[in-house]
């Protein structure tokens, strides 16, 4: 058994420490996380100052909590400043992180083909696979949420609630990306499963006070250091400025698709409002459309100052009135689209080193082809024939997958509730509603956001096969 842990932890690490050779990539908040980490590293502490200045204001984290800038600092003071080091270590916890997944399902299950097939999934997974090669976020919160699910399937398979593990994964989970939150959804459902009601509320206020005392001594930190709000910003602005949050309140009135954002979004957290873009969609009427326009183009005559209050102010106004002159459009209507295109989205890259160059396919071009541009998608896949495989690789594999986890949510019925592939249904809906109904709240939503349901999914559809395989034998 130990001889299989080994072979496929470098089954998983493989292709990984290709991406990472091969295509490495910074991303977008590479700027906010390596600002704070390198802070650190010169003893100011969590902060988005400048870190060639003596300036030293303190910050909440950076662009979510400081986990991720303490991990970039930690590996840079051992690996000189090295963002590959970063990269490989991250895939390394990944791998551990689905080591102790794989051995989770043995237990559960006593079934070593559950364990085999969950690891070459875990491994090749063409949603997972790719991020690593980002010094991003996004590869240790697959991890923390990987090691969460182990730690809930143990529990399920001992009939106890495993408060210590459980309470350091979601530790691990927050303090990385502070969306990860709702990852205390599954495990609220896991100890009211396990425990009952009341001996369940008893376990899970243990693992709430676990948590948050480590949020509370953090904020106590910054109750010290006078942080002018204790909540972080909407959209952090690499300097510490302040969120225009007005305007982000007004993008909630119109924005329904990922790709809207980048006209109406990209650059406002780097102060660049030239690119401001914005359809005509998201006019309610010609009034609004020439007061919104003037507040652009005062705007731009400010680029690369800070986001003017006295604009922000004239959004927001706007905002408030179109949220209360149709609140079922901004409540219902709108949420329920940004809903559906968040599962629905076929043109996601999931870090896989595919994505169109802006030479290539304009803003416009890829919100029409988003929308089925039929000629769009024709030309584009022509064009760029590589691209386009992995794209379809990407979106067919997320479309299997998801009919095959409706299936097993539509044979719920059928398993009786001592069965913990009952829970892991349950679960598994619980977080996936909980992560939906958030981010169709927001207009700053992207496909990958989902990407931390994956590991949920995948376990689930693996189980639910298996089973239906047995029962037939």
């Amino acid at each position: 058994m130990h001889t299989t842990y080994i072979v496929f932890f470098f089954i998983i690490m493989f292709p990984r420490i290709l991406f990472i050779i091969f295509f490495p990539e910074l991303g977008g908040d590479y700027e906010i996380y390596t600002t704070v980490a390198e802070n650190i590293l010169n003893g100011c502490g969590v902060s988005l100052s400048n870190p060639l200045t003596d300036e030293c204001v303190p910050h909440f984290g950076g662009n979510h909590g400081p986990g991720y800038p303490l991990f970039l600092s930690l590996v840079w003071s051992i690996f000189n400043h090295s963002d590959n080091a970063a990269r490989v270590i991250q895939g390394i916890i990944y791998a551990l992180s689905s080591l102790w997944l794989m051995r989770s399902l043995y237990i559960l299950t006593q079934d070593k083909k559950v364990m085999i097939f969950i690891a070459i999934l875990l491994a090749c997974s063409p949603l997972l696979i790719a991020w690593p090669r980002y010094v991003q976020t996004e590869s240790l919160s697959i991890a923390a949420t990987i090691y969460l699910l182990a730690e809930i399937i143990l529990s399920l398979s001992k009939k106890n609630i495993r408060i210590i593990p459980i309470s350091l994964a979601l530790i691990f989970a927050t303090w990385i990306r502070l969306d990860n939150i709702f990852l205390t959804i599954p495990v609220t459902v896991t100890v009211l499963y396990i425990h009952g009601f009341r001996n369940g509320i008893i376990k899970g206020m243990v693992i709430a006070t676990i948590l948050s005392s480590t949020w509370g001594l953090w904020t106590v930190r910054n109750i010290i250091v006078e942080l002018p709000s204790l909540v972080p910003n909407d959209l952090v602005i690499p300097d510490g400025s302040r969120s225009p949050s007005g305007y982000l309140k007004w993008t909630k009135t119109w924005i329904t698709h990922e790709y809207e954002r980048p006209g109406a979004l990209w650059g406002i957290n780097r102060k660049n409002y030239l690119p401001i873009s914005i359809p005509d969609r998201a006019y309610e009427s010609i009034e609004e459309k020439n007061e919104i326009e003037l507040l652009i183009k005062k705007l731009k005559l400010l680029n690369g100052q800070e986001f003017p209050i006295a604009i922000d102010k004239e959004f927001d106004r706007i905002s408030q009135f179109k949220k209360n002159n149709d609140p079922l459009q901004y409540w219902l209507i709108y949420p329920s689209i940004r809903a559906i295109r968040i599962w629905t989205n076929p043109f996601s890259s999931f870090g896989w080193p595919n994505e169109m160059p802006d030479s290539g396919l304009s803003k416009d071009e890829r919100l029409a082809a988003a929308k089925g541009g039929i000629n769009i998608l024709i030309k584009k896949a022509i064009e760029y024939p590589v691209h386009a495989m992995y794209k379809a690789l990407n979106a067919f594999y997320r479309l299997i997958l998801m009919l095959l986890l409706i299936f097993s949510f539509l044979n719920l019925y059928k398993l009786k509730k001592e069965n913990p592939l009952f829970a892991l249904n349950l679960l598994t809906a619980s977080y996936m509603v909980s992560r939906t109904l958030f981010f169709s709240l927001n207009s700053n939503f992207e496909t990958r956001y989902m990407i931390t349901t994956i590991p949920f999914i995948e376990t689930l559809v693996v189980l639910y096969i298996l089973s239906l395989l047995n029962k037939n034998k």
